[in-house]
């Protein structure tokens, strides 16, 4: 979308001021106007809009095709989501048809912090291509993969992911509408050094006599952070509406970092604890007694325990796997997750109709193939509930496969992507072709699924 075509929307409207009330709907933004006679019926011919018009009675709403949420963003910056406050009786009316929808919300966060997250991605992979050439293509490792030269440029490429929880924290924080700033400081609280120590798991911490969990990087997963933000949103409406004009700005900070921030900790470290108990214990029986099922379901709900982050409580199984018997079945299982990610989110950028987001899809396509699959899982696959599903499906179809043919991996690596396929090598057995069918069976699945999914609903819900 340009600029021009975001001019054309309000000059369809007939202006921001005959703009009433701007709501989102599935794939749609509409928009409820004052004043019928305002339209200008030429616009949609003029221009590639997808407009829907519709006159009932006195009130006029127009229903733009919307996939990604850019016009509803927009026209949300220049005020025209506050334009109706001067007709409560309206504004009841139009509130009781609002629907609050979590994964397009989710996408939505992710959405505006993307071009960094892609730019990193890009970034990893061509560092990750050169270390693939220096490892299988030399004799002995290259001098300059130990070098700080090449430490710093890894530092580079990780720094927008270390920081995604900030990042996250503030475009949630400009969704909802709250302040910014607060958000930040908010997120900040597991990157400050004391906080990280007494994380580090060299001594218990207790909060107010809670239980903390000694792993910093789950209390500042992106789940977590995103319903952190909004209830502290929530808070800060509720308290700016009685604060007397004295403390307006400086009362609702105040309470939400005092008090808020305070009561998240208390909730997270017992969940945090209680996870940390039974967790590993289970993925490591599930492993023993029931192999097969356990790569399916970590194939199938990967995506989500990177979300919510338990997938650090993961990575001790796998390194106590390839010590204690020279390979990994885990590690296979997020593989064939991040490519049904994949799979899924090709297949939602052929079915798009709006070039910014088939842009966005394909790059989030071969990003998470190369073993970065936040893009397609945040900012492609949550954007609709059947690609997002489909994904799910995939890579628990991946993973069944993964299971009964027992593929391993034997090296853990940054990132499980086509890069790491030499991992799975074995000689004697056809465990790499076993690993690139699978991963074929988990993209096309999801791919299919999605494709037809997206296709369904397109059509039952046609605008």
């Amino acid at each position: 979308m340009n600029d021009r075509q975001f001019e054309e929307i309000l000059k369809l409207a007939g202006g921001k001021e005959n703009i009433r009330q701007v709501t989102r709907e599935e794939q749609a933004t509409v928009l409820v106007l004052e004043d019928n006679s305002k339209v200008d019926m030429s616009v949609p011919i003029a221009t590639d809009l997808e407009v829907t018009v519709r006159i009932t009675g006195a009130e006029c709403r127009l229903t733009i095709r919307d996939e990604f949420s850019y016009y509803h963003l927009l026209l949300g910056d220049i005020g025209a989501r506050e334009s109706m406050h001067n007709h409560p009786k309206r504004e009841e009316k139009l509130l009781n048809r609002k629907s609050f929808l979590v994964l397009p919300f989710i996408s939505d966060v992710f959405r505006p912090i993307m071009p960094a997250i892609l730019g990193a991605a890009v970034f990893k992979i061509v560092l990750a291509i050169i270390t693939l050439i220096s490892a299988y293509g030399f004799s002995e490792p290259s001098s300059f993969l130990q070098s700080q030269t090449f430490m710093i440029l890894k530092s580079i490429g990780e720094s927008a992911f270390y920081l995604l929880p900030v990042l996250a924290a503030i475009s949630t924080a400009r969704q909802l509408k709250s302040n910014i700033y607060v958000a930040a400081a908010i997120s900040g609280l597991m990157f400050y050094p004391q906080m990280s120590y007494l994380l580090s798991g060299q001594e218990e911490v207790h909060f107010m006599g809670v239980p903390m969990v000694s792993q910093a990087a789950f209390f500042s997963a992106t789940l977590w952070m995103i319903i952190t933000i909004s209830a502290a949103s929530y808070v800060e409406r509720a308290v700016e509406r009685f604060s007397p004009k004295m403390l307006q700005g400086i009362l609702a900070p105040a309470l939400t970092l005092g008090i808020l921030v305070p009561l998240v900790l208390l909730v997270l470290g017992p969940l945090g604890s209680w996870i940390d108990k039974r967790m590993p214990a289970a993925v490591d029986s599930l492993l023993t007694d029931a192999p097969v099922l356990a790569v399916m379901l970590l194939g199938a709900t990967f995506a989500l325990m990177l979300f919510a982050g338990l997938h650090y409580w993961l990575v001790p199984l796998m390194l106590n796997e390839l010590m204690t018997n020279g390979f990994s079945v885990i590690i296979p299982a997020m593989f064939v997750a991040f490519t049904a990610q994949a799979g899924a989110a090709l297949a939602a950028g052929l079915r798009s109709r709006q070039p910014e987001f088939r842009k966005l899809a394909f790059w989030a396509t071969g990003t998470a193939l190369l073993g970065i699959p936040e893009p397609a899982i945040y900012a492609v696959n949550m954007r609709r509930r059947a690609s997002f599903y489909a994904a799910l499906i995939g890579g628990a179809i991946g993973g069944l496969y993964f299971g009964i043919v027992s593929v391993k991996s034997f090296a853990l690596s940054d990132s499980a992507g086509l890069l790491q396929i030499p991992a799975f090598m074995e000689d004697g057995t056809l465990n790499v072709i076993h690993a690139c069918v699978g991963l074929v069976v988990a993209f096309v699945v999801s791919g299919a699924l999605t494709y037809w999914l997206t296709g369904r609903s397109t059509n039952n819900k046609h605008v």
